[in-house]
């Protein structure tokens, strides 16, 4: 509804100024907005206005296009939302940051319009604690930061829901239901326009035949009456949807594709009821609705293939259970998700799904990642290992202890990056708006001209060719084609195991010519393994790695995981670990160290040396060396086979790390990168990109710790790992899921697909609108052969734009 048409129906003596609602028999309230006495028709609406005029928003009645929902009869205030400001709710549904400010996504009712968001902005926005508030009117959602010490949460609800914009925390199960009602709603408008488009061509089809047959005046008159009675309410429902989003872009100053196509529609409509009034020739009512049908078609296409790309979000968060099984002194008890807390022990047996990220205490199991990684192998999860929120259970029982919950999550990180993907508007798609803006303004020239020059040479063609022109060009494959692509590519990646933060980077990761990894926790896993034992007197393998798994026990350096296996719960008397250098203890009354040579060496009468290259660790019991350990860190799944698959596409690869050179060295001739640097510090990585890209080189930078934030950030294409940290995640254009590094090739592999497809997208929207002008202007198109071409032209976009989500 337009603004002006809310302002009547609003204005109306018989409904009520807030809502428009007709006011029922007997009600006589009244509130002073904008100076006068209004009339209301329920408490609710009084309150809501009354509320608004006395905190000086009475513009928002300005600026509204739509009328809002009927607020609730109750009063319903911060004491109804108390229970938001549990801890549990926190930890649930916000994300802490830096500042200790808790930023929240809310669900709110009954959001139509921008006088909505600019009303909810300026009422709730004025708050003390709230530090940003955003409302998405297309979503319906409002991303709310806020500092709960100076305002609770309950506060700020109770403020929305007075307004009448009841909110929620958000859930799964919200946006499901916002696309089912998409969805529905969209059907429900596909539908009329059809059964109309039935009706209305089989009136048209019988005038024609009847015109070769000589058909009488009252029958030919009939079919047009009978056209017109089925066609104008057809147009008026079906087509509301384009005439709303034409009204909304002309208010916002801008030119939208849905301003041609709600002008030719109404255009046509109303010459056409005026002819038919007047009984004065050709009508289009078969045109109209046949246009406003193939259209509705191609919208219908456009939302499922957008859903589709948001059915990973949806799947994703919903895969968390409600209830929890919580082990306590006196046994396992039931629990919902929000009581669980961080420490508290979970039983999680095949069949359920772990709710919190968390660490295997007892048990082993067959854990499946599919949903998180898109690996479709369940792994073995033994005691000392992570699970992750969302992972299934497959095989087996296991008992974990919670070490992050809600959004703490690596689930809900992944969650964040998606939704900002999708509220991230592409360069392209911003290009391909402002093409289709000065399309639409040189459709509408080009109609004037048109019909303002048949007017001299055939006045009875000026409407019809004027109608076909702002149909035929009508530039929807245009603005669609770029967005749809993007969407089917997001969902395509998803499938890959790759999901997209900034789609930007679908641009440009075809033109990166040199990749540069960062080592430890890219390239190589980030827990070390054993890969060898030397004895050198006294025990045999099996004792010198039990020995050496007790003692590390009590370190927290990341070697000692590499001994976790072997450690068998022996007590240690007096352990102690050295920082940098090792681990001492009593075992049986004797006295052991374990780590570097100098370390050892201080207990016996010289310094070992170590048997070989590599990183080795020397066990002694005071009196001896008793064995040699050599650790190193394991190459990911796919590492080896990505850096193969690089060469032979010819990028060149860069090894940058912080680890020691001998290292570095190591792993760049193990997997044959030529160029590596070691010892690098963040700001010696960013500045070897920036040394690259200097000289003319498009670079991407694959890494996963905090470390690596600056240089992600300065890259050309960024890429991290999901079981990374969270901040390089944030950095990130794209985010790799799995443990492997099969899905890198893959991603790079569809890259230039995308960019192919969004070409090819853009040259037949181009093609197709310059070449169909012409033929219309000249009269050589008819409106409703104009309808089907410009429908034809956006189904075929977005079907070859499908394409990607099959990859």
């Amino acid at each position: 509804m337009s603004t002006a048409a809310a302002a009547a129906r609003a204005a109306s003596p018989d409904a009520c100024w807030h809502c428009g609602e007709p006011i029922p028999p007997g009600v006589d309230l009244h509130a002073e907005v904008q100076g006068e006495d209004r009339p209301m028709c329920c408490h609710g609406c009084q309150t809501v206005a009354q509320l608004i005029d006395r905190a000086g928003l009475d513009r928002y009645y300005d600026f509204r296009d739509a009328l809002p929902e009927r607020p609730e009869r109750e009063p319903v205030g911060a004491e109804t939302f108390l229970a938001w400001d549990r801890d549990a709710v926190y930890d649930h549904h916000a994300m802490r940051d830096c500042n200790g400010h808790y930023q929240l996504p809310l669900v709110l009712e009954n959001v139509h319009c921008a006088a909505c968001a600019w009303l909810i902005r300026r009422f709730v926005g004025s708050l003390p604690g709230v530090i940003d508030l955003q409302v998405d009117i297309a979503d319906g959602r409002a991303q709310l930061l806020l500092d709960k010490d100076r305002t609770p949460l309950s506060e700020v609800a109770g403020r929305l829901a007075s307004l009448g914009y009841r909110p929620h925390l958000d859930s799964p199960d919200a946006s499901l239901d916002r696309d089912r009602e998409q969805r529905r709603e969209m059907l429900k408008a596909l539908v009329v326009a059809g059964l109309g488009m039935m009706q209305v061509m089989s009136y048209a089809l019988a005038g024609y035949i009847g015109a070769f047959q000589d058909i009488d005046p009252t029958s030919e008159r009939f079919f047009q009456l009978i056209s017109m009675v089925v066609a104008v309410p057809v147009a008026l429902y079906s087509g509301r949807i384009f005439y709303r989003a034409a009204w909304r872009t002309l208010a916002s100053g801008r030119m939208g594709m849905d301003v041609p196509v709600a002008l030719a529609m109404l255009l046509a409509l109303g010459s056409s009821i005026v002819i038919t009034w007047l009984d004065a020739g050709e009508t289009y009512f078969d045109s109209v609705v046949m246009f406003i049908f193939f259209l509705l078609l191609g919208r219908y296409a456009v939302l499922v293939a957008r859903q589709k790309a948001g059915r990973l979000h949806s799947a994703l968060a919903r895969a968390l259970p409600t209830q929890v099984r919580r082990l306590t002194p006196d046994g396992a008890e039931l629990v919902s998700l929000v009581e669980l807390a961080s420490g508290d022990r979970v039983q999680i047996t095949s069949g359920e799904t772990v709710a919190a990220d968390g660490r295997v205490l007892r048990g082993e199991a067959q854990v499946d990642e599919a949903l998180l990684s898109g690996e479709s192998i369940p792994r073995r999860r033994v005691p000392g290992d992570t699970v992750l929120a969302g992972s299934l259970v497959r095989d087996g029982q296991i008992e974990i202890t919670v070490e992050q919950l809600g959004q703490g999550t690596a689930l809900a990180g992944i969650v964040r990056l998606l939704d900002q993907a999708r509220q991230f508007r592409p360069r392209l798609a911003q290009l391909a708006d402002r093409i289709a803006g000065a399309f639409v303004a040189f459709v509408l020239t080009a109609a004037a001209i048109s019909a303002i020059a048949w007017t001299f040479v055939d006045p009875a063609h000026a409407l019809p060719v004027a109608l076909a022109v702002l149909v035929v060009s009508c530039p929807c494959a245009l603005a669609l084609g770029t967005p749809v692509a993007l969407a089917s590519a997001t969902r395509g990646m998803a499938r890959l195991g790759v999901l997209i933060h900034r789609p930007d980077a679908l641009e440009a990761l075809p033109k990166i010519s040199h990749l540069v990894f960062d080592k430890t926790g890219t390239l190589t896993r980030s827990d070390p393994e054993l890969v060898e034992t030397r004895l050198e007197a006294g025990l045999d393998a099996d004792q010198a790695r039990r020995l050496a798994g007790r003692l590390e026990r009590v370190s927290r350096h990341p070697l000692a995981s590499a001994f976790a296996p072997f450690d068998d719960g022996a007590p240690v008397e007096q352990a102690q670990a050295v920082a940098s250098q090792g681990v001492q203890g009593r075992i049986d009354g004797v006295e052991y160290r374990l780590g570097r040579p100098a370390f050892v060496g201080e207990a016996l009468e010289a310094r070992p040396v170590e048997p070989g290259p590599g990183q080795w660790l020397a066990l002694a019991d005071g009196q001896q060396l008793l064995a040699w350990f050599r650790v190193e860190l394991r190459l990911r799944d796919g590492a080896e086979d990505l850096i193969e698959q690089l060469h032979r596409d010819g990028k060149t690869l860069v090894l940058a790390s912080g680890d020691r050179a001998a290292n570095v060295q190591a792993l760049a001739e193990r997997l044959g990168i030529e160029h590596w640097h070691a010892e690098q510090s963040p700001a010696d990585k960013l500045a070897l990109v920036r040394s690259l890209q200097a000289e003319g080189h498009r670079v991407a930078m694959i890494g996963d710790g905090i470390n690596d934030a600056p240089v992600l950030a300065g890259a050309d294409v960024s890429m991290a790992l999901a079981e990374g940290a969270d901040i390089a995640r944030t950095q990130a254009d794209l985010v790799i899921t799995g443990q492997g590094l099969q899905r890198l090739a893959a991603a790079l592999a569809l890259a230039p697909k995308v960019r192919r497809i969004i070409a090819e997208n853009l040259a037949w929207a181009l093609l197709y609108n310059l070449t169909a002008l012409p033929f219309a202007a000249f009269g050589l198109i008819p409106p409703w052969a104009a309808a089907i071409g410009m429908s034809a032209s956006s189904l075929l976009v977005v079907l070859n734009a499908r394409r990607l989500g099959r990859s």
